[in-house]
């Protein structure tokens, strides 16, 4: 019988009007901007992010993309520059790691309040101690500056997800950040299937002009004092929108699933029914090979969450639903924020508040290190019921 991972894989060899390439996760990042036809990129070399940019310059420089590219000072001013052409109506593009995003935390409040629909690519790396090897730290430290966050697997789902989110960002305003683990995703090759020019526009229209840009028949401010009575309601228009998020997303993805044959939704759950007893709840790489373990493990679910911000709570408790009430979640995070949990513990309890499920937090792979399957044997074989275990551990190898 055929594992889910390799029904997946069958599905997308299906798939017609597509071209088989073997390419990096940076590259796919490169090639989904020019299919997309993205007008606007700005950047800023920082390893391992810069070969996006480099494969996109070469890109137009052969004639093969036609969008403008500048090479900006800082991080600041690349996401100052994307601001600035997303307000005039283009479709812009960055890629940014690490630091450079820390640097572009005041330009990124900017554009989501602005409701800018700004889709730009992370490879996740931490900041300090100075690591520039995989970690999720950097990304989700911005959790709470607007932005949608997306969480990539593999190659072919770096793609898939900017079209989607060029999809979803200009449908309800939003900015997007597509996040990949560095060099696991970006620069390791992997067969990617690339749809044909036709087959995205048929999906993803131009940019059509919204309320949100600078129209000189129409002049507008923008960037203003805001008076209390008046940013209250700002905000609450946001949230009102920002709930709308997890069902559009959703949505978006049936829809590429109709165009393209690959489904995607705001989770994906594997070996989750009735007689699951724990649940491996991951963001991104891990999730590969958490799914060759589970081959061996046939009482273990996998629950991937790719729509990390805002977090799909609704469609967690729907999955949920299938299992029993002693059924253990175990949340793996590649990440360390300065606070007792991880932020995808953190963001599990949120949404779990108020139920009796035990719920456990296990740090692993941070800044770099290696997460085998033979960790996440180690991570199911922990004894949950036992009451000497902690609520969270780490992991060491």
């Amino acid at each position: 019988m055929k594992s889910e991972l390799a029904i997946k894989i069958t599905k997308v060899k299906e798939v017609k009007r597509h071209t088989k390439k073997v390419l990096k996760g940076n590259t796919a990042a490169a090639e989904a901007a020019k299919i997309c036809k993205a007008t606007f990129i700005s950047a800023y070399p920082i390893t391992p992010q810069t070969t996006i940019i480099e494969e996109i310059a070469s890109m137009i420089s052969k004639g093969e993309f036609d969008a403008v590219s500048v090479n900006m000072e800082s991080e600041h001013s690349v996401f100052a520059a994307i601001k600035g052409a997303a307000l005039v109506g283009e479709r812009v593009f960055t890629a940014t790691s690490g630091q450079g995003l820390l640097y572009a935390h005041e330009v990124l409040h900017a554009i989501a309040h602005l409701r800018l629909p700004v889709v730009a690519c992370n490879v996740g790396r931490p900041s300090y101690p100075w690591n520039i090897w995989c970690d999720q730290s950097d990304s989700l430290a911005q959790r709470d500056t607007g932005w949608i966050q997306i969480y990539c697997e593999n190659s072919q789902d770096v793609l898939d997800t900017l079209i989607q989110a060029y999809k979803i960002s200009e449908k309800l305003l939003f900015p997007t950040l597509v996040v990949l683990d560095a060099f696991y995703v970006s620069h390791t090759n992997e067969n990617v299937y690339i749809p044909e020019q036709k087959l995205v526009d048929e999906y993803l229209p131009p940019r059509m002009v919204s309320d949100t840009d600078i129209d000189i028949d129409h002049p507008k401010a923008f960037g203003g004092l805001v008076a209390p009575e008046l940013y209250d309601k700002f905000n609450r228009l946001f949230w009102q929108d920002m709930n709308k998020v997890e069902d559009a997303f959703n949505i978006v993805g049936a829809e590429f699933e109709t165009h393209f044959g690959r489904s995607y939704g705001a989770i994906e759950a594997v070996n989750i029914h009735a007689g699951t007893k724990k649940i491996l709840i991951t963001l991104s790489s891990i999730t590969t090979t958490a799914r060759g373990v589970l081959q061996s493990n046939p009482d273990v679910g996998l629950l991937k969450i790719r729509l990390m911000k805002p977090f799909p709570k609704k469609s967690i408790l729907k999955v949920l639903e299938k299992v029993n009430k002693d059924c253990i979640l175990i949340a793996i995070d590649r990440n360390y924020l300065g606070d007792n949990e991880g932020a995808l513990m953190q963001e599990i309890k949120r949404a779990m508040y108020g139920g009796s499920r035990k719920i456990f937090g296990v740090y692993a792979g941070l800044g770099g290190r290696d997460v085998p399957p033979t960790t996440i044997e180690k991570i199911i074989n922990i004894d949950f019921n036992s009451p000497e275990t902690e609520e969270i551990i780490w992991i060491d190898k």
